[in-house]
């Protein structure tokens, strides 16, 4: 696993690249693996941001 450290903008800035991603992948249908890791990086994005409130 790795671990890093990002400030608050850097990690509200990569979690609305992956949720445009994620987005980007319904809209085709994607179900691909990559989906999934997307999927799993927001949810970290988001609890990480949540606890930083």
């Amino acid at each position: 696993m790795v671990g890093m450290e990002l400030e608050r903008v850097e990690a509200l800035e990569l979690l609305g690249m992956v949720l445009a991603h994620l987005n980007d992948a319904e809209a085709v249908g994607d179900l691909s693996p990559r989906v999934a890791t997307l999927m799993a990086i927001r949810d970290k994005l988001a609890t990480g941001l949540r606890e930083l409130q």
